[in-house]
């Protein structure tokens, strides 16, 4: 075996050998023809009747690096012989949305609409003697409340030959894209949906002041008990953060165990800005990554979906969102890949199936950027 391979490499260094020799006699040929001069020269073949061309000639069939830089994708002035080559990183431009789903309640069905209990009343007692007689107490039974599913879909397209020649896997971008699109948008509804065909948004119910709250029977009618800063659009002049301490005061003590502000980086940036009697900011910022900022002791949501402060705004949230707002989940990111309805093209059929709706507007409050009505 050693031989054969031997033999391999002498015949491989005698052929490289003879062709370098060929080589060698077609560049003195050129150099000799490159050597006469333009006008009654004699042809010379020495090194010192050698121009710089010729010079730069040789140097380039011999392979040497000299004036390689005379051809650079300056000179080309169309970028046609060089071209740049790609990074394996992809720069995406950051699209925020609301992370309604890590606070509020995720319910999973196999139906087209999901009935959750709401329990509203009170059973009655009655203080008895020894001898005393009993009367039946009352009892209030459980309401229901209905939350529908609502589809959403995407339809995105791309050519066969875009999926075969991509230097990148063009079929995991595109749906990685539109997986990220969903999450947002159903992030959208599940704070400002109109409830027209989705779900219907944590603020889109409406506000009541706190002092005419009640939680009715009818889903539909529900309404959030608000607080108001008493100035259009901002926080009022003198004793600005008195609305955030009636804020938190306003909700139950049973719900404050889990209890957060919700709001987007807009009004965080005002509350950044206000201090207490002392001078102390209200505002405590995390300085570790994944731990949220605080205010008044409690966890602060950033979610950008939330208006900002302008007149009458609802912009900040206070109470159990887990409680409050519940999400149903009837069918999970779902695709179809279509490849015979538009030849040449690959389509695919994006669907997810989701409703959402506030089912315990006694656990959350509002604040409004704005004068109480009367």
């Amino acid at each position: 075996m050693n031989m054969q391979v031997n033999k391999v490499v002498e015949e491989i260094t005698d052929s490289l050998a003879e062709f370098k020799k060929k080589q060698d006699e077609r560049i003195e040929q050129l150099e000799t023809a490159f050597a006469r001069k333009s006008v009654g020269g004699d042809i010379g073949t020495t090194e010192s009747k050698k121009g710089p061309e010729t010079k730069a000639m040789s140097e380039w069939l011999r392979g040497g690096p000299t004036d390689r830089k005379a051809l650079s994708v300056t000179d080309d002035g169309q970028n046609v012989t060089v071209r740049s080559d790609w990074a394996d990183q992809i720069f995406t431009l950051i699209r925020e949305s609301s992370p309604m789903r890590s606070v509020a309640n995720i319910i999973g069905t196999d139906s087209n609409e999901v009935e959750v209990l709401v329990d509203r009343g009170e059973a009655t007692s009655a203080w008895t003697t020894e001898t005393a007689t009993r009367t039946e107490t009352a009892i209030d039974f459980m309401s229901r409340h209905l939350i529908k599913n609502h589809e959403h879909y995407a339809y995105p397209s791309v050519t066969q030959q875009m999926l075969e020649d991509s230097r990148f896997p063009v079929e995991a971008w595109v749906q990685g894209k539109v997986g990220a699109r969903f999450g947002r948008q159903e992030a959208d509804s599940f704070i400002v949906g109109d409830g027209v065909g989705k779900p219907k948004g944590i603020i889109n119910y409406g506000t009541v002041k706190e002092a005419d709250f009640t939680w009715g029977a009818d889903p539909s009618a529900y309404q959030i008990g608000a607080v108001y800063t008493g100035a259009s659009g901002a926080f009022a002049a003198s004793n600005p953060d008195d609305a955030l301490y009636d804020l938190v005061d306003s909700l139950k003590v049973d719900y404050l165990g889990n209890a957060r502000f919700m709001m987007s980086r807009a009004t965080r940036n005002v509350l950044r800005k206000l201090k207490d009697a002392d001078g102390r900011s209200l505002l405590q910022m995390s300085l570790a990554d994944g731990v949220p900022d605080r205010l008044l002791g409690y966890p602060v949501v950033i979610a950008e979906d939330m208006p900002d402060p302008a007149a009458d705004s609802i912009s900040i949230l206070f109470g159990n969102f887990r409680e409050a707002y519940s999400i149903v989940d009837r069918l999970g990111l779902a695709v179809l890949r279509d490849v015979y309805t538009k030849p040449g093209f690959v389509r695919w059929y994006v669907r997810k199936r989701v409703g959402g709706a506030l089912v315990n507007p006694e656990s959350l409050k509002a604040l409004v950027f704005g004068t109480e009505p009367a």
